[in-house]
């Protein structure tokens, strides 16, 4: 009785087992196809399942590491990130023979800083505080080690930003981006100067805003001769990353990293790829020097700053100086000096073109050169007027 017992529930249970297999293997793998073919789609017992039923052939689990990621994006970007070395000549040069001197004694003192590849055919770009302006002599070092002479062609006034040339043919340039301005949030690569002869300088960080009234005159009073417009970057700054680039994770340029003092402290902010291009373009066609000035020292208008001085305007620049003296609001000798400007005149257009807080009065300045004409829209003693001024 007991093995008859003992083999009806051997039974029992192989049939449920069985079952649950066939259930578990019709469910999985045979429902999905028959509800798929045409002719048990038509089916009722088949309808429901042929709504919901979706075929997954293949999952694959894929884990990006950011850091790996990071350092493939720069791999190439690094290459075109070079040490500028800059030598300030002795005084005394001309009254020795250098020839019976050590090398470094040649030299009163040195600076070093990092600074990008431009071009192909070997312009750098730096920031000017990283190097000797004047009475110098330049060396380039590259990822690797290899060092090359340099020379300066130039510093633009109006960014600050100094190019350099070596000699060369096909050198590892970054490609620029499109734009930089509207990219706030976005995560961006920081490149610094070379740590040793096979490291550089590299780490993360976010755009967090364009600052639109930031004017590298350094205070709260820009100068219609300086850049005003940056951006700033979330990252561990430091002046190892001064002159370096900045690229997004698809490896473009999207400024360039940038220094000044203010009352004592550093102030570290990036320069955008519109405004290195344009500079970079007055470099190549050799008309930096060329660049217009007005002369003017102005504040920005906008509604905040027309609700605070109750002005009639929340656009324009407004020829401004604290002391209220129009010799330190305008320079003597300056062409606006020269067409009839005054402290307190509120600059709105330019040409045509509204001045605004996006577009301000320097940035549209920079676009003239020497000896063009610009006609200025006015607002004088509440009266709108118009004059021509030759830069």
């Amino acid at each position: 009785m007991k093995k008859k017992v003992l083999k009806i529930i051997l039974i029992s249970a192989m049939v449920m087992f069985l079952g649950w297999v066939g259930n578990l293997l019709l469910g999985r793998y045979l429902t999905p196809v028959l509800v798929k073919s045409k002719l048990f789609s038509r089916m009722e017992i088949f309808s429901n399942d042929n709504k919901n039923t979706t075929i997954i052939n293949k999952t694959e689990k894929v884990i990006v590491r950011e850091d790996n990621s990071m350092s493939e994006i720069a791999s190439s970007a690094v290459y075109a990130v070079v040490n500028i070395l800059s030598f300030e000549k002795r005084e005394d040069a001309k009254k020795i023979n250098l020839s019976s001197v050590d090398e470094l004694e040649k030299y009163s003192k040195g600076m070093s800083g990092a600074g990008t590849i431009l071009t192909n055919d070997g312009i750098i770009v730096t920031y000017r505080t990283n190097i000797i302006e004047e009475n110098a002599e330049y060396k380039v070092v590259s990822l690797g080690g290899n060092v090359l002479d340099a020379t300066l062609v130039g510093i633009d006034e109006f960014t600050n930003l100094a190019y350099l040339k070596v000699a060369g043919f096909n050198l590892t340039t970054i490609p620029f981006a499109g734009s930089s301005i509207n990219n706030s949030g976005k995560k961006v690569i920081v490149i610094g100067n070379l740590s040793g002869l096979q490291r550089v300088h590299i780490t993360d960080g976010i755009i967090t805003s364009f600052d639109e009234k930031f004017n590298l005159s350094g205070g709260e009073i820009s100068s219609s001769e300086k850049l005003e417009g940056v951006l700033n970057v979330d990252f561990t700054k430091d002046d190892n990353y001064v002159g370096g680039p900045i690229i997004n994770y698809s490896g473009e340029l999207m400024a360039i990293n940038a220094k000044l003092e203010i009352d004592g402290e550093k102030k570290y902010f990036q320069i955008p790829v519109e405004v290195i291009k344009e500079s970079m373009q007055k470099i190549v066609e050799n008309k930096i020097k060329q660049s217009a000035k007005l002369g003017i020292y102005y504040i920005s208008v906008d509604p905040f700053y027309k609700s605070l001085k109750n002005l009639s305007s929340d656009k324009g620049a407004l020829i401004y100086s604290s002391t209220g003296k129009q010799g330190l609001a305008i320079l003597a000798g300056s062409p606006a000096e020269k067409h009839g400007l005054k402290i307190g005149d509120l600059i709105l257009s330019i040409d045509g073109n509204e001045i605004n807080s996006l577009h301000p009065l320097s940035n549209f300045i920079n676009q003239y050169e020497e000896g063009n004409s610009a006609t200025l829209g006015i607002l004088r003693d509440g009266k709108n007027m118009e004059i021509v001024v030759e830069f």
